[in-house]
C-alpha cells in the first residue's frame, strides 16, 4: 500500500522526533514543496517511511520507521542497507548500523541524477530480518517540477507511531471468508461416557498403608487394567466373594447339565430357561467382580476400568471401605461432550444442525466442532420446562486436553447456510453511542472512523454490508486508545513527535 501526501507550497516543514519525554529532537532541513509518506507490510515488518520532495544535488533525510509485524512494536536493533536504484541502472547505496533511536532510521542521501528510482531496504537483524522494496521513489531536476499539493482529509486521525509502539496495537486486512448462520446457545462440557468411571470398593476391606505405598495422586495418568489400591478384605468380605464364585460355578453346572437334557428332550423348556437365567444372572455377577478386583499376595486389588486420569480420591490410608463406597473418579478428557441447550423456539434448527462452535469460560478462542474430528450426537427428545431450552449434544476430540469437564460455554449452533462476505475480527469492532465502528489505518501515523453495516458473526469474525473494503487494514488491537486520539487530540495520550 502506498499513500503519497503533498504538504503545501512554501511551507516551513521542521520535523522534530521526541518521544514522550521529549528527549530526542532531530530537524530536517527547510524545504520549500511537500514530501511523501509510503506505508507497507510484508510478512515480518510494517514501514512508514517520509522523505520530502528529492531534488538533484541536495540532502534529503529519510524519516524509516520499522515495526515488528509480530506484536506491532519498534524495531530497536539490526543494520539498515538502503540501496537506490533508477532506470538507467545507476546505485546509490548506503548503511545505517543501528536505528536513531527504537524503530526508526534516519539515513540521509544525496541524489545525483534525476529520475524513478527503485528503494531496495535490508533490514539484517536479531529481532527481525527483511527486504523491502519500494516503487516509484521520484527525484526532481528542479523545483519546477514538483507537483502541487493535495488537501489531506479533515476526518483523519493522527495516531503516531511512538504511541502505537507503546500500546498492545496490531491491525489486520480486511478479507472475504465463508460464514455460516447461527443460533447463540448456553452450554456445558460434559464427559463422554465410556470415558468417565466411579470406581466404587467392591468388598468390606481395609487400606493399609504397608501395601499402598505406591498409591497414585489426583491427576495421575492410569491405564485400563492397572491397579489403583490393595484392600485387605474383612471376614465378611471373603465369605461373600467366595460365595459370588461358588454360586456362579454351581449355577454354571447346573446350566451345562439342563442343556444336555433340553437336547434330549429329558426336560421341559420352563426349566431350561430357568437354568439359564440363573447361570446368566451369577456370570454377570462374577464377570463385575473380576471386572473390578484382582487377587494378590497383597489382598484383593483394586484395578481402573479405563485410562484416564485420576480426578478424585475419596480414602485416605487406614480408612476401612464399605462395599459400594466411591473410593476414585477417573476421567478420559481425549474426547468430550459439547451439551448446547437451544431455545425451543429454534428446535428446527438444532435438529437439522450438523455443527457448532463454541467459546469456553475464561478464553476467547473459538473451537469448531467438525474441525475437532466431532459430530452431532443426538438431540434430546424431552423439554426442559424450567429455561424452555432442548439439550443438543456434540462430541468432539479435546485438544491438549485445555477444555475441562464442567467448563460452561457459549454456543454457535450453525444453520448450515453459507455465505461469503467482508469480514472483521470482533475485536475490530467498538460500540459507539449504538453503532458498530472500527477504525481503518489509512497510513502508518493516520487512521479514520468508519460506520459499519454488520452482519452475522462466525468463527470470532463479523460480516461488514457497508463501511470497509477488502484490503484496507482494520484496528484489530487499540482501537479504543485511537479513538481517544480522536476525542482528544492534545490529551496525554499520544503526545509524542511532531510531524
Amino acid at each position: 500500500m502506498e499513500n503519497i501526501k503533498y504538504k503545501g507550497i512554501i511551507v516551513l516543514m521542521i520535523i522534530i522526533f521526541t518521544n514522550c519525554s521529549h528527549d530526542h529532537d532531530v530537524t530536517t532541513e527547510i524545504n520549500e514543496h511537500g514530501g511523501t509518506s509510503i506505508t507497507q507490510y510484508t510478512d515480518s515488518t510494517e514501514i512508514f517511511m517520509e522523505y520530502p520532495a528529492l531534488l538533484v544535488g541536495q540532502d534529503a533525510k529519510f524519516l524509516i520507521h520499522l515495526s515488528d509485524m509480530k506484536d506491532f512494536k519498534a524495531v530497536n536493533q539490526g543494520i539498515l542497507n538502503v540501496e537506490f536504484t533508477n532506470s538507467s541502472g545507476t546505485k546509490l547505496s548506503l548503511t545505517e548500523n543501528k536505528p536513531t533511536r527504537a524503530g526508526i532510521y534516519t539515513p540521509v542521501v544525496k541524489f545525483k541524477e534525476s529520475g524513478n528510482y527503485i528503494m531496495s531496504i535490508m533490514l539484517s537483524g536479531s529481532q527481525v530480518s527483511d527486504k523491502i522494496v519500494v516503487n516509484n521513489v521520484i527525484v526532481y531536476s528542479s523545483e519546477n517540477e514538483i507537483p502541487h499539493d493535495e488537501e489531506l482529509s479533515s476526518s483523519s486521525i493522527s495516531f503516531l507511531k511512538e504511541q502505537q509502539w507503546k500500546i498492545d496495537f496490531a491491525n489486520e486486512p480486511v478479507t472475504k471468508r465463508k460464514m455460516q448462520k447461527s443460533v447463540v446457545a448456553t452450554g456445558e462440557i460434559k464427559p463422554k461416557p465410556g470415558l468417565f468411571s466411579k470406581v466404587v470398593s467392591p468388598i468390606e476391606g481395609i487400606v493399609l498403608s504397608k501395601n499402598n505405598g505406591n498409591l497414585k495422586s489426583v491427576g495421575s495418568f492410569v491405564k485400563a487394567g492397572e491397579i489403583l489400591l490393595h484392600l485387605s478384605p474383612t471376614a465378611n468380605a471373603s465369605t461373600n466373594i467366595q460365595k459370588i464364585k461358588n454360586d456362579f460355578l454351581l449355577a454354571k453346572s447346573e446350566y451345562e447339565r439342563a442343556a444336555n437334557l433340553f437336547e434330549k428332550k429329558a426336560i421341559s423348556r420352563k426349566r431350561f430357561d430357568k437354568a439359564k437365567f440363573n447361570f446368566e444372572s451369577n456370570h454377570a455377577s462374577y464377570n463385575s467382580l473380576l471386572g473390578q478386583i484382582n487377587i494378590t499376595e497383597k489382598g484383593y486389588s483394586v484395578i481402573s476400568p479405563i485410562s484416564g486420569y485420576i480426578e478424585n480420591i475419596n480414602f485416605n490410608l487406614g480408612d476401612q471401605t464399605i462395599s459400594g463406597k466411591e473410593l476414585f473418579t477417573i476421567i478420559n478428557p481425549n474426547r468430550l461432550l459439547l451439551k448446547a441447550n437451544v431455545p425451543s423456539s429454534n428446535f428446527e434448527i438444532a435438529n437439522n444442525s450438523h455443527d457448532a462452535s463454541f467459546k469456553v469460560e475464561g478464553s476467547d478462542y473459538e473451537y469448531v466442532i467438525s474441525l475437532l474430528n466431532g459430530r452431532k450426537q443426538s438431540v434430546s427428545a424431552s423439554l426442559n420446562k424450567e429455561n424452555r431450552t432442548i439439550p443438543v449434544y456434540f462430541e468432539f476430540n479435546n485438544p491438549q486436553n485445555k477444555i475441562k469437564v464442567g467448563m460452561y460455554a457459549e454456543v454457535f449452533v450453525k444453520t448450515g447456510d453459507v455465505i461469503e462476505g467482508i469480514t472483521v475480527p470482533e475485536s475490530a469492532i467498538i460500540n459507539e453511542d449504538g453503532l458498530h465502528t472500527a477504525y481503518v489505518q489509512i497510513e502508518g501515523e493516520s487512521f479514520e472512523k468508519r460506520i459499519l453495516e454488520t452482519g452475522i458473526i462466525d468463527g470470532g469474525y463479523v460480516q461488514v454490508f457497508d463501511g470497509l473494503k477488502v484490503g484496507e487494514r482494520v484496528v484489530t488491537i487499540g482501537a479504543y486508545q485511537v479513538r481517544l486520539a480522536a476525542l482528544s487530540p492534545e490529551s496525554a495520550i499520544g503526545q509524542g513527535h511532531v510531524h
